[in-house]
Formats: C-alpha cells, sequence, structure tokens
C-alpha cells in the first residue's frame, strides 16, 4: 500500500491550471488519466494526501516533472542557468512522505540536467511503501546517519560519508536504519520523473 505525502499548498492550483489548460472537465480530464474523478477533485482541492506514485501517474499524464507540481519558488539568483539557492535547508519548504520523512525537491528542474533533492529522516523513518522508478540516473550522499536504499529487490546499507549512484528505472526508497537518530540523504536525479 502506497504511503501519502503531505501536498504543498500550490498543488491544487498547478493541476486545476493544468486541467483548464486542456480544456477540459473535471470528468473528462479524470478519465483520461485514468482516475477517479473524486481523486483529481480531492487533488485539486488539497485535501487528504497523496501517493508519490499517484501523482507521478498525473504528472506524465500533463507531461511535466513531479518538481513542477510540489517543488514552490525557491528565491533564487539565476545568471545563465546558474542557480544559487541559499541556505536551502532552511528555506525550501518540503512535504512529508512515508512515516518520519521530510522530502525537499531544490529549485527548479527547468533548464537544468539535475533535479536536486534533501531528504531528512526521524529515527526509522522511511517511505519503502511508497517507491516510485524513472528514467535517468541518481545519486545519494549520506549526509549523517545511517540509512538503506532499497533499489527493487537490492538492499543497500549507506553510512555518513558514503555515495551511491544508480539507474533509478526500478522502483526505489530510502530508509533511516537508526531507531534514535536523524539521518539526512542528498543527492539528484536526471528529470523527468
Amino acid at each position: 500500500m502506497a504511503t501519502e505525502i503531505e501536498r504543498p499548498p500550490l498543488l491544487g492550483q498547478r493541476l486545476r491550471h493544468l486541467r483548464t489548460q486542456n480544456g477540459k472537465t473535471l470528468r473528462a480530464q479524470a478519465r483520461d488519466i485514468g482516475i477517479a474523478p473524486s481523486s483529481l477533485s480531492a487533488l485539486e482541492n488539497n485535501r487528504g494526501g497523496v501517493s508519490l506514485r499517484r501523482l507521478q501517474l498525473v504528472a506524465e499524464h500533463f507531461g511535466v516533472h513531479i518538481s513542477d507540481l510540489l517543488g514552490e519558488p525557491a528565491e533564487v539568483t539565476a545568471v545563465d542557468q546558474t542557480e544559487i539557492i541559499r541556505n536551502c535547508m532552511a528555506r525550501v519548504r518540503g512535504v512529508r512522505r512515508g512515516h518520519g520523512v521530510v522530502y525537499q525537491l531544490i529549485g527548479s528542474a527547468e533548464s537544468h540536467m539535475l533535479q536536486p533533492y534533501l531528504i531528512s529522516f526521524e529515527p526509522s523513518g522511511g517511505y519503502e511503501d511508497d517507491k516510485i522508478g524513472h528514467t535517468g540516473e541518481e545519486f545519494a550522499y549520506v549526509l549523517q546517519g545511517e540509512v538503506e536504499l532499497v533499489l527493487g529487490k537490492e538492499r543497500h546499507q549507506l553510512s555518513q560519508g558514503d555515495l551511491i549512484r544508480f539507474r533509478p528505472d526500478r522502483p526505489h526508497a530510502f530508509r533511516n536504519l537508526s531507531t534514535v537518530g536523524m539521518a539526512i540523504v542528498i543527492g539528484a536525479a536526471t528529470p523527468p520523473w
């Protein structure tokens, strides 16, 4: 069963805008996506949670990246595609995902080859029930603590200072191996996902 993420306030507005741009009614758009009209209505009205798998399906349908739906506009200085996001851990709003996890998409995927992310785990936190796969390449660096990357049927234990690079086409997720300490992972993936 997929875990649900806490949706950011702008998600509903962005989805409604995409639907109305298509000139579709809620029912027609939901049918095209392959979800119930009530599910699309809940997404557009920011009611309840949403699994990352469901959000991936909606993003793929509209031809956008998940980061375009979830990410909030960051305060950035952009010059010739150079993007500076100062104090990103404190300034970029995250979404809750799984149990005890805050997932932050850093910056915009637009005009960049990588989508950076930061994941903070409470003790025993993880989102193993909401694994997703996507195209491209991904890397993750364990900044603090010990985590496990669940990659398909494989499990990779990583400690502070470890870096892993992998093909993310197999569904994957991270979890904190510690029952007492926090864990922090930074990484990046190639959009779209």
